[in-house]
């Protein structure tokens, strides 16, 4: 990057020069607006910083100058002044600045470059789908972004581009669209499908672009989801810098969710198992347990502890108590479905969770988990589980509510139907399977209030 320093004070841009000072940045000096014009014409640098007076013109002669080369039109251009006036301020946003420090307050200056130099110097790999269907833009607009180092897919219809998205085989950064397409889906009809699309697509951002520049084109544009709007004919600065801008973001907002669902599944991890801990099915627990009633399935619930566990700890050490826990926590994990919630609860007990499994299949369930542990020998351990199970299902609920009901009887004791009733049932069950002798299974049946318990 590089940057070019007007000023006739050899203090001020070694100061400047100091400030600047990296491996990424070339500074180059001009002492006067004439020595600065005879570089321009050799050069061209990505921002010039330019003190107010010169020596041989002021600011404002020099940007006169600079207007009649349209290459540079597009170039940051920084006044450093010691006039703090408004009136002052406001002649040189008009002249052109684009931005305006005080020489005693350095330190903005600062802030300003590092910030252009690190849109300057950023190396970004991305994404792009591009639709455009008059292939002379298309050709102009895909070698700014290849150049980039973007790859870049065009497609001159809205139809085209809906299917490269629906088959949610390829991610984009950016979208790239005209409001004018092929097809019978315009620039603003894709972007719609785009906003209300699946979860991989909705939040991709997206640069709209149009001939048309009135405002009111612009407004309803951005209401309907463009990140930003550019118009046609656009400078390749101009195009890049708001695509830039949108990639970015889009980045920045992902990685933020990615640290925020990080930490989540910290706070919601049991770092010795690897399952998720009493938290994740306390705070989605009854969520689950909810709409298996609602979908009129069956819920059930199972607790698992571990025999003894205790004794091994104290007889064997913590390392092969951390095995047995680790070892029994995986084999139940690998026999449960992806719809199942598995956490530690606690200690040694491990909680499963499952919608959409009744009375019987639970019962199965678990009975079959009991025979793998019994088998498992974890570091040549013999070890054995406990487990209570817990179910209900809302149609025999209420069908036994409304039985109840014509008779002109009260439940003696209400059916609820929520997580904390499972578990309090299916702890009840637990008890009930160690006072039977441990290595057992029991089965409470919310409903008939019945209780089996494996052989």
């Amino acid at each position: 990057m590089k940057i070019l320093i007007i000023d006739p004070s050899l203090s001020y841009r070694e100061l400047i020069k100091e400030i600047l000072s990296t491996e990424d940045v070339t500074v180059i000096e001009a002492k006067s607006g004439e020595d600065a014009l005879a570089y321009l014409k050799k050069e061209i640098p990505n921002a010039i910083s330019i003190s107010h007076e010169l020596g041989d013109m002021d600011s404002f002669k020099f940007l006169r100058k600079l207007k009649l080369k349209e290459v540079l039109s597009n170039i940051p251009k920084f006044l450093l002044t010691s006039n703090a006036s408004q009136d002052f301020k406001r002649s040189a946003y008009d002249a052109g600045f684009t931005e305006i420090f005080l020489k005693s307050d350095i330190q903005t200056l600062k802030r300003a470059l590092r910030s252009l130099m690190l849109y300057a110097t950023t190396n970004i790999s991305a994404r792009v789908l591009y639709i455009e269907d008059t292939q002379s833009t298309a050709d102009y607009t895909s070698h700014i972004m290849a150049s980039a180092g973007w790859e870049v897919t065009h497609v001159k219809s809205g139809e085209a581009a809906a299917e490269i998205l629906d088959k949610k085989k390829r991610y984009f950064d950016l979208v790239v669209t005209d409001l004018v397409l092929e097809g019978s889906i315009s620039g603003i009809g894709l972007i719609n499908l785009i906003r209300q699309g699946h979860e991989d697509i909705r939040n991709i951002p997206i640069l709209a672009v149009s001939g048309w520049n009135d405002l009111l084109r612009q407004v309803y544009v951005l209401k309907h989801g463009a990140g930003d709007f550019i118009a046609k004919p656009f400078h390749e600065t101009d195009f890049l810098a708001r695509a830039i801008n949108l990639i970015l973001n889009k980045k920045r907002f992902d990685e933020s969710k990615a640290a925020q669902k990080a930490l989540y599944l910290k706070a919601n991890l049991d770092v010795a198992t690897g399952l998720n801990n009493r938290h994740f099915i306390e705070e989605f627990g009854d969520k689950m347990v909810q709409e298996s009633i609602e979908n009129n399935e069956g819920v059930s619930l199972m607790i698992l502890d571990i025999d003894y566990f205790k004794t091994i700890n104290d007889s064997m050490g913590h390392a092969a108590g951390d095995l047995v826990l680790k070892q029994i926590s995986t084999l139940v994990k690998s026999m449960c479905r992806s719809t199942d919630i598995v956490v530690r609860y606690g200690g040694d007990e491990l909680v499963v969770l499952m919608p959409g499994c009744n009375h019987d299949e639970a019962f199965e369930r678990a009975e079959s988990l009991r025979q793998q542990v019994s088998e498992l020998s974890p570091g040549g351990i013999d070890v054995s589980v406990s487990v209570g199970v817990a179910s209900h299902d809302k149609r025999v609920a209420m069908e036994l509510v409304a039985l109840l009901k014509n008779l002109n009887q009260t439940p003696h004791d209400e059916v609820v139907l929520d997580y904390e009733t499972l578990f309090r049932a299916a702890d009840h069950s637990l008890y009930a399977a160690k006072q039977a002798g441990r290595n057992k299974v029991c089965m409470n049946n919310l409903l008939e209030r019945t209780e089996s318990f494996s052989s």
